[in-house]
C-alpha cells in the first residue's frame, strides 16, 4: 500500500511552524507515514540538526519527502544567464543535502519559477524559456542520477506555471531532458483545473513510467475525507492501481489565512472551519484513514 503523507505547509499559520521537530510530532500524531519538508527548512537545518530530524522520524516510522521549487532569483529558465547559473548552483546544493534526510524524491516547480508570468508574447517566452531550463537541467539531473533523487516537475494550474500545465506536456518535458529520473508530479488541485480526464492523466504519466509523486487535495486545497468532495475519489484510485503507482500519496491542504504563503496560495477564507491545531490533527488523521482505506480497495 502507499504511505500516506502530509507537506507541513498544513501546519503553517498554527505557531508550530519554527520548529521542523513540532511540525514532525504532529504529523505522526496524525497517524500519517510522510512528512514533506521544503528546500528552505532543509537548508536551514544544520547536519546535527538533520541527524536528529531523521532519527525521530525513524523512531516515528515516518518517511520524508521534499517538495519546493524556484522563485525569480534562482529561476533555470531566466534569460538572464547569471538567473540560471545561481538556479543551477542552488538545485545541485539541494540535492546534494538531501542524503543527509534520506530524501528520495524532490518534486516542486524546480525547473523555473512559481508564479512565474510570462510578458504579451508568451508563446516565444514559452519555447525559449522551456529550451533553458532543459539545458540547466543537464547540468542538474546528472547529481540527480548520481544520488539515486527522483527529480519531480510539478504540474501546476495556468494561474502559477506557464511552461507546461498537463499531464502529457509534462510528461513529453521530462522524456526531453534524456534522464531516467526526471518525473512527473502530479496534483489533484491543479488536475482538477486544467486537465478534461485527471484520471486518464495519471494513468498517461504512469503508463509513460514518468509519474514520480502525488499529492491530494480536494479542489479548494481542504483535506481529502473530511467534508464534501466533488473529486470522484474511487476513480483515482483504480487509476492509480492500473499502473502500479507504489509513491507516496502526500496530501497539501493550505486552509489558514495566518499561513504566512496565505497571500501566495490566495487562501482568501478560513478553510479550515475554524479548526484549533487538537481538530487539524484530528481531520489530517481523518484525511490519512480516508486514503489509506481507498488505496487498499481491490479494483
Amino acid at each position: 500500500m502507499n504511505q500516506i503523507g502530509l507537506h507541513i505547509g498544513y501546519w503553517w499559520g498554527t505557531g508550530e511552524e519554527q520548529d521542523i521537530f513540532r511540525m514532525l510530532e504532529l504529523t505522526h500524531q496524525a497517524e500519517l507515514d510522510v512528512m514533506e519538508l521544503n528546500p528552505a527548512w532543509l537548508l536551514r537545518l544544520t547536519e546535527a540538526e538533520c541527524g536528529r530530524l531523521l532519527r525521530q522520524a525513524r523512531d516515528y516510522g515516518v518517511s520524508m519527502t521534499l517538495n519546493g521549487g524556484l522563485d525569480a532569483s534562482n529561476d533555470i529558465s531566466s534569460d538572464d544567464p547569471a538567473v540560471r547559473r545561481e538556479g543551477v548552483r542552488y538545485c545541485i546544493q539541494v540535492l546534494r543535502r538531501m542524503p543527509l534526510l534520506d530524501l528520495k524524491v524532490w518534486s516542486g516547480v524546480n525547473y523555473s519559477a512559481w508564479l512565474r508570468v510570462p510578458q504579451e508574447n508568451f508563446l516565444k517566452e514559452r519555447s525559449r524559456s522551456r529550451s533553458l531550463s532543459l539545458e540547466s537541467l543537464g547540468e542538474i539531473l546528472p547529481v540527480a542520477e548520481e544520488l539515486g533523487i527522483d527529480y519531480c516537475f510539478e504540474v501546476c494550474n495556468r494561474y502559477e506555471q506557464f511552461l507546461f500545465n498537463t499531464a502529457r506536456e509534462a510528461v513529453a518535458f521530462a522524456e526531453d531532458t534524456g534522464s531516467p529520473r526526471a518525473k512527473v508530479h502530479l496534483d489533484t488541485y491543479h488536475m482538477n483545473i486544467e486537465e478534461d480526464n485527471m484520471f486518464a492523466a495519471l494513468a498517461y504519466a504512469g503508463t509513460a513510467e514518468r509519474l514520480g509523486h502525488i499529492h491530494i487535495g480536494e479542489s479548494n486545497r481542504r483535506l481529502p475525507g473530511v467534508g464534501p468532495t466533488q473529486i470522484d475519489w474511487e476513480m483515482l484510485a483504480r487509476a492509480l492501481r492500473s499502473v502500479a503507482y507504489g509513491g507516496a500519496v502526500v496530501m497539501e491542504p493550505f486552509v489558514l489565512t495566518s499561513a504566512h504563503n496565505a497571500i501566495r496560495t490566495k487562501t482568501w477564507r478560513d478553510l479550515s472551519r475554524g479548526a484549533d491545531l487538537e481538530k487539524l490533527v484530528e481531520d489530517a488523521r481523518t484525511g490519512g484513514r480516508f486514503l489509506r482505506t481507498l488505496l487498499g480497495r481491490e479494483a
